[in-house]
């Protein structure tokens, strides 16, 4: 049972870098730019401020409603999974992990519809 506790923690940790690293070439190709921590291994403390800080100046970015929210959105559910990642650190239960990957879903997907936009209107 450990070993396919400590498969489901590698993935969802994988999942957590790879939308990390989908935000950061989001925000550094939004209308005002933001920059986030970028290293090989970004800790959680240093991650999660700047992803609260990018939910907060999402408002501030001048774009559509659609892609403010997607922005938003894909942050705090970003954010939402990293919790549930720690606490089933601390202690794997099934419905965190599970919980952990629907919101890993949802934010890749608000972000995947964004980093498109943004794509589309760069050549504007």
């Amino acid at each position: 049972m450990a070993d396919r506790e400590d498969e489901i923690m590698e993935g969802l940790a994988h999942s957590i870098s790879f939308i990390y690293t989908m935000l950061v070439d989001i925000c550094g190709a939004l209308p005002v730019r933001i920059g986030l921590p970028t290293d090989q291994h970004i800790p959680a403390s240093d991650a999660v401020p700047a992803i609260k800080r990018v939910s907060e100046v999402a408002h501030d970015q001048p774009m559509g409603e659609l892609q403010t929210m997607q922005l938003y959105s894909g942050c705090i559910h970003l954010l939402a999974a990293i919790d549930l990642y720690g606490l089933c650190a601390m202690r794997y239960e099934d419905t965190r992990a599970e919980g952990a990957g629907v919101n890993l879903l949802h934010a890749e997907q608000e972000l995947k519809s964004l980093a498109l936009w943004l794509v589309i209107n760069e050549a504007d």
